[in-house]
């Protein structure tokens, strides 16, 4: 049985027009990755397990007509931390290349500089990619290999993600938040799907209700998951996609998951690669424009592992230099303003063992 889950009726159940959206969005998806499906269709969740609907919820967010920043569709006022230390990164959007295309201006134009909304390390590709994967170490606070201070009062969370931009932009955000509950500590990481749409921002995210409890799907901390984002075309609709495995924190026992949104053909993403741009991201995300490079928060030992790329999982490859469009890690260790205050190195540590395979770390003192 399919079911769905909507803002203003979360128990209405359309079965008809829902089973076949589902049907539809479930071409082409497999094994592990048919098991727990969750679309995203509109402001509507359609899943094929009700217990998926018990566990996420989605939010939609519109940009400020004059100041471009988003905030709740509703007009509540974003709460601090979480997913609204992503959305400063959707307020300054990325703009294809202009004039003729060639090797060096396709896509849009990435570019390493100050989001306002703490530091990141982003690996990004060239144009031409739908695929992408990767193994990574989730740290944890219980181990001393993270922590997030939120005395500091910006909102400091921890992300690690990917995702990234088709040819005229649409950004997506998908991968892994760091857990909190009622404000509070929580030790463990939840899938979330950021999704930019025509003139509004869509999130994917576990509901708050949910955390406190340790729901399924909330991943075990210092474990190790595994991440895919890609593109593809069923019929006359593309889909964006992510695909997460890992040990649930709670009991225990190997989970996966599968989030789905069709994407808006104007921004340009292709299922064959096209001008897709694809990132990968390591992140203490901050309250867009309070951002506070000596907070007190460090994330340590981030391991990227055998990420690959290409246009399809069947034909995705070991990341190499040539698969890569640029490295960016803000603040630059390299300057003065990516050094810490305590005075004992750089804000960004990268252990880089070639395109595939890095460690990050994070020391926000």
């Amino acid at each position: 049985m399919t079911h769905a889950h909507s803002i203003s009726s979360p128990s209405e159940v359309l079965h008809d027009r829902d089973a076949s959206l589902l049907e539809h969005a479930m071409r082409g998806l497999g094994g592990r990755q048919a098991q727990n499906v969750l679309l995203l269709h509109g402001d509507r969740l359609i899943a094929n397990r009700p217990e998926l609907l018990d566990a996420f919820q989605v939010t939609r967010f519109v940009p400020h007509p004059v100041t471009g920043e988003y905030r709740f569709a509703s007009g509540a006022q974003l709460a601090e931390g979480g997913l609204a230390s992503l959305l400063g990164g959707l307020s300054r959007l990325f703009t294809p290349h202009q004039g003729p295309d060639t090797d060096g201006k396709r896509g849009v134009q990435v570019e390493c500089r100050p989001e306002k909304s703490g530091p990141y390390r982003r690996v990004f590709s060239r144009p031409g990619y739908s695929f992408q994967s990767a193994r990574v170490y989730l740290p944890g606070e219980a181990a001393g290999e993270m922590h997030e201070e939120k005395a500091a009062g910006k909102g400091d969370t921890a992300f690690i993600y990917m995702g990234g931009w088709g040819g005229k932009g649409g950004a997506v955000d998908a991968g892994f938040q760091h857990g909190h509950a009622g404000g509070g500590p929580q030790d463990d990481w939840a899938p979330f799907f950021l999704v930019q749409q025509v003139g509004a921002a869509s999130a994917v995210t576990v509901s708050d209700q949910k955390q406190s409890g340790g729901s399924p799907w909330r991943l075990l901390p210092s474990s190790e998951a595994e991440l895919h984002f890609w593109v593809s075309q069923e019929g006359d609709v593309t889909y964006l996609s992510m695909f997460a495995s890992g040990m649930t924190s709670v009991d225990r026992t190997p989970s996966t998951l599968t989030l789905r949104a069709p994407v808006d053909a104007s921004f340009g993403w292709d299922a064959a690669g096209g001008d897709n741009i694809l990132k990968r991201m390591t992140t203490i995300g901050q309250n867009y424009g309070q951002e506070l490079l000596s907070s007190g928060s460090f994330m340590k030992g981030v391991r990227w592992m055998d990420s690959r790329a290409g246009t399809s999982e069947a034909g995705a490859h070991a990341w190499t230099a040539d698969d890569t469009g640029g490295y960016c890690s803000y603040p630059d260790p390299k300057a003065p303003e990516g050094q810490r205050q305590d005075g004992q190195g750089s804000v960004w540590t990268v252990e880089f063992r070639d395109p595939a395979n890095e460690t990050d770390s994070v020391v926000m003192k």
